[in-house]
This record gives structure tokens, sequence and C-alpha cells, in this order.
């Protein structure tokens, strides 16, 4: 019973911390996109993107020391069907969500493309350190053609009208508003690792096999960063963090953190997963395109198709 109790206090003051940090989180990314010239939707992409990946990188990276690899792999593919499914359908749900053509034009593209290339790469059941490598080679080119199509459609008018906090919006020092970023995508980070914890602990008590614990708590738990940071956005009206974060995310997931891991200990792979995980992880990223492709917004009624898809993925998972 103790344990329990530990276990649970453990996430609940895990989402104090996340969702108190995910604020100022946007606080710091929207002033930094100010005072550097760069789109919300490359400080989305790119920077919240890299802080709410954190948590896969870090379970990742310890799970492939610990030779847990299938924690590592059921984390990246659990936590992007549930940044679709679960966090964007949420997000739209509450709030109908613009969706930045420069996202459905070029970020989108590339996270479909990592997405197949994962497939494919996974159909000799192996992520060999090889494939690690392309991944994160294909992770370099990313960032910096995102960086390209930032410097160029530089454009105030999306955050002109968020509201900023007094501490932020009187400081124009680089170094300060950037440290506060840093806190608080440590904060969320922190907070999204204490949740992780907790939940797997509970979950561990029932027997359940690394496989199931990773692509269900380990995912929904390291996805809740992307849920605090997108809902955050879209309250404050910047819905291009709120997109390009989840855009951005599974990205990350994929090119960076699968790279980092294989790079490390290669990744073998059931027969099963090629046949429905990696599947669905493919139908989840192309119905996020054709739903942005429609006048480039997320409805409540797509956010609600969405959410429900997921839910329907989590009963024919734990079905199997």
């Amino acid at each position: 019973m103790s344990e329990i109790f530990v276990s649970s206090l453990l996430f609940v003051v895990g989402l104090c911390i996340l969702i108190y940090s995910s604020g100022w989180l946007i606080q710091g990314c929207v002033k930094l996109s100010h005072i550097f010239k760069l789109t919300p939707l490359f400080i989305g992409v790119v920077i919240v993107a890299f802080g709410t990946s954190a948590p896969e990188a870090g379970i990742g990276i310890v799970a492939a020391i610990k030779n847990e690899k299938l924690i590592a792999l059921g984390n990246v593919v659990g936590s992007n069907i549930a940044n679709v499914g679960l966090i964007l359908g949420v997000c739209a749900v509450l709030l109908p969500l613009k969706v930045n053509k420069a996202v459905f034009k070029r970020e989108l593209p590339i996270m479909v493309a990592a997405t197949l290339l994962l497939y494919f790469l996974s159909i000799d059941l192996v992520i060999s350190r090889v494939d690690g490598a392309i991944f994160i080679i294909c992770f370099l080119i990313f960032c910096f053609v995102s960086y390209l199509g930032a410097r160029k459609e530089h454009n105030c008018e999306e955050i002109s009208e968020f509201e900023l906090k007094k501490l932020v919006r009187q400081t124009n020092s680089p170094f300060i508003i950037f440290s506060v970023t840093i806190l608080a995508l440590l904060g969320v980070v922190v907070g999204a690792d204490f949740m992780v914890r907790g939940g797997a602990s509970l979950a561990a008590g029932f027997g359940v096999s690394p496989w199931l614990i990773g692509i269900t708590v380990f995912a929904i738990g390291t996805s809740l960063p992307e849920l605090a940071a997108s809902l955050t956005a879209s309250v404050k009206k910047v819905p291009s963090i709120s997109v390009g974060n989840i855009v951005g995310s599974n990205i990350f997931n994929i090119l960076f953190v699968l790279g980092i891991v294989s790079l490390i200990r290669p990744i073998s792979l059931e027969a099963g997963i090629l046949r429905f995980e990696l599947p669905v992880l493919l139908l989840f990223s192309g119905v996020l395109f054709t739903v942005m492709r429609t006048n480039y917004k997320i409805t409540r009624w797509e956010g609600v198709f969405m959410f429900l898809g997921y839910v329907t993925f989590i009963i024919f998972l734990l079905r199997r």
C-alpha cells in the first residue's frame, strides 16, 4: 500500500511541475522568437519539440544501456501515435487549431518521410547502427532546412497578441530569456520524469510486458510535456507552436531518439510490430496530413475523430 501511495504522489507532483513549467516554456520561446526574429513555428518545431522530447530521449538512452530496447522503441512509437491522436485530438476539441501553411508544406512531409523511413529500415527486424547514423544525418538536415525556412518567413503577426508575463516582457537580454527557457525545459523534463516513474512503478506491479509498458504508460507519460506545451500554446493563441511542437516532436523522436538509441545498441524487433503498431503509426501520420490539408485547420470534429482513433488503438493493443 505504501508503494502505491508513493508512486501516486510522485505522479501528481510531476503533473504539477509539468503544468507550471510549460507555461514559462511558452513564454520564453515566444520572447526568443522576437529577439532572434524567428517564426513561432520554428521555435515550436525545433526548440519546444526538442525540450518536450527530452523525456523520450532520456528513457531511450537509459533503456538502451540497460538492454531494454523494446521499451525505447515502444516509447517512441507509442508517443508519436499519442501525439497525433491524443494530444492534437484533445487540443483541437478544446480549441480548433489553425495550421501554418509552412508546417504543412515543409515539416509535415518530413514527419511522414521519417515515419516511412522507420518502417522500411525495420523490415529486416533490426534497427542497426548504420540505420541510426542515417537517422542522425536526416535529423541534422531537418534542423538546417527548418532554420533556413524560419529566417525567410519571420512574421510577428501571430505573436503580437500574446500576453507575456511582466518578467519576460520587460527583459530584452537574450541570456536571461534563454536561461528562463532552459529552466522551464528542465522543469518540464523533471515533471515528466516523476510522472513516468510513478506510472511505470504502478504498471510494473501488475506484471505488464516491457513493450506494453513502453507503448502505453511510458508513451503517454512522455507525451504529457507535448500536451502541456500544446494546450498552453492553444490557449495563448499561438497555434504554430501548438501544432509545430507535435510535428517537430514526432520528427525528433524518430530521427534523434531512435538514432541515438540504435547507435548505442541495435534494436531487435518482433515481427508483430511490423503488422500492427508501425502500420498504425503510418495511418495516424496519414490522417494528420489529410486533416491539415483541409483549409489548414483542425476542427473540433476532426479532433474527436483523432481522439477516438487513439482510444480504439489502445483497446486493440490491450486485447492483443
